[in-house]
C-alpha cells in the first residue's frame, strides 16, 4: 500500500544514497525549497549555469539537511529532495490550466494560510512557534473546498471562456511572470540577438 496519511506519520527523514538524513521538514523551508527549484536548469551546458546549478543544490541542502552533503552526489540529493517535495502520493491540484499558473506559494500564502485556518483550524500564522509539516500542509492545501477566496482566484486564473466579466477578473488577479532559468536563458539570448542586430544598424 502506498504511503498515507491514515497509517503513516510524515516522515522527518530522507533518504540519500542510501543513508537516511534528518531533515527540516517545516512547510516554510519547503516554500523556500520550490522556489530555489526554478533557479535550476539541469539541461544547460552554460559553464555559469552549471555552477549557479550546485549553487542553488548546496543552498537546498543547506536549507533541507542544515548543511551541504559533503557525501552524497549533488543529483542524488537533488532527486531525494524533489521526490519528498510531491507528499504523500495523491491525485493532486494541478498548478497548470491550460499552461496557465493558478496559484504561487509565494504570492497567495496569506490567502492559503487564511483558508486552512477556517476549513480546518489551524493556525500557520506567523502566532505559530512549532512547525508544520510540509507533507500535512500540502494535504490541507490539496482538500481545500468551498467558498474559500484562494480557490476563487485559481479559478479565475484558469478561467478560458469568453464572460466578459470573468475575463477582467482573471486579468486583475494574474500572478506576476516567473521564469524558471531554463526560461530565462532563452529570454536573454532572444534580447542579445536583438541588441547585436541594433548594433550592426
Amino acid at each position: 500500500m502506498r504511503p498515507n496519511y491514515a497509517q503513516d506519520a510524515p516522515p522527518t527523514e530522507i533518504s540519500v544514497g542510501g543513508f537516511a538524513y534528518p531533515a527540516n521538514t517545516d512547510y516554510r523551508v519547503w516554500i523556500d525549497v520550490l522556489r530555489l527549484m526554478r533557479g535550476l536548469d539541469v539541461a544547460s551546458d552554460d559553464p555559469a549555469q552549471m555552477e549557479r546549478n550546485m549553487e542553488v543544490i548546496h543552498e537546498m541542502e543547506t536549507l533541507v539537511f542544515g548543511d551541504v552533503l559533503a557525501d552524497e552526489s549533488e543529483w542524488d540529493a537533488l532527486k531525494a529532495i524533489l521526490d519528498f517535495s510531491r507528499g504523500y502520493p495523491s491525485a493532486t491540484i494541478e498548478p497548470e490550466r491550460g499552461g496557465v499558473q493558478t496559484y504561487s506559494f509565494d504570492y497567495d500564502l496569506n490567502e492559503i494560510i487564511i483558508a486552512i485556518r477556517n476549513q480546518s483550524g489551524i493556525d500557520l500564522s506567523y502566532r505559530r512557534k512549532e512547525p508544520f509539516h510540509w507533507w500535512e500542509f500540502l494535504l490541507e492545501f490539496r482538500t481545500l473546498c468551498g467558498d474559500h477566496y484562494i480557490l476563487n482566484l485559481m479559478e479565475a486564473r484558469g478561467y478560458r471562456g469568453n464572460d466578459k466579466d470573468m475575463i477582467r477578473r482573471r486579468q486583475r488577479c494574474a500572478l506576476p511572470v516567473e521564469y524558471t532559468a531554463a526560461e530565462q536563458a532563452e529570454i536573454d539570448a532572444f534580447e542579445a540577438l536583438f541588441e547585436e542586430g541594433n548594433h550592426e544598424d
